[in-house]
């Protein structure tokens, strides 16, 4: 979403968090003003630390591969390490090192193939996809030291103006 009515109307109709594809002010005020929490997304190092000083709770960094997957995100958190990032289009394979680069929150889209899957109604597979994202993230918490920098942190909740 890009504009601010956007935000307000799915807020109306109960939405938990707000994802805006461009980092935008009016998206930005209007999630503070509903109390919902949200995600700007971003390329470059001056974008992420823009969407982080507009106080996003993720920075969703958009074609993660193509500029230069988990060594990317790296780099981005030695240079700004209080911004909290979500990788885009994780794949099944690929998204462990993600984790490990720093990421907290990943997004799946096509690798999961949910449309296909609910048209054909295969819901096995698809429950077994989702157990399997579940399960990754799980023994990936779990393999985790305790004495990591970096860490999941809960959703921060909105405060009122």
């Amino acid at each position: 979403m890009t504009r601010s009515a956007q935000a307000r109307e799915a807020g109306v109709f109960g939405a938990d968090l707000i994802t805006a594809s461009v980092i935008t002010p009016d998206v930005v005020s209007a999630c503070n003003e509903i109390e919902v929490p949200y995600i700007l997304s971003s390329l470059s190092p001056t974008e992420v630390w823009r969407a982080h000083e507009m106080a996003a709770d993720f920075v969703k960094i958009t074609t993660t591969e193509t500029l230069g997957g988990p060594p990317y995100i790296r780099s981005l958190l030695e240079m700004l390490p209080a911004v909290r990032l979500m990788g885009a289009d994780m794949t099944m394979d690929g998204h462990a090192s993600y984790l490990e680069a720093g990421v907290e929150v990943l997004e799946f889209k096509s690798a999961l193939a949910f449309p296909e899957l609910v048209e054909r109604e295969a819901w096995a597979e698809l429950s077994q996809q989702a157990l399997e994202v579940v399960e990754a993230r799980n023994n990936w918490r779990v393999n985790q030291s305790s004495t990591k920098v970096r860490g999941s942190r809960p959703l921060p909740a909105k405060k009122r103006a």
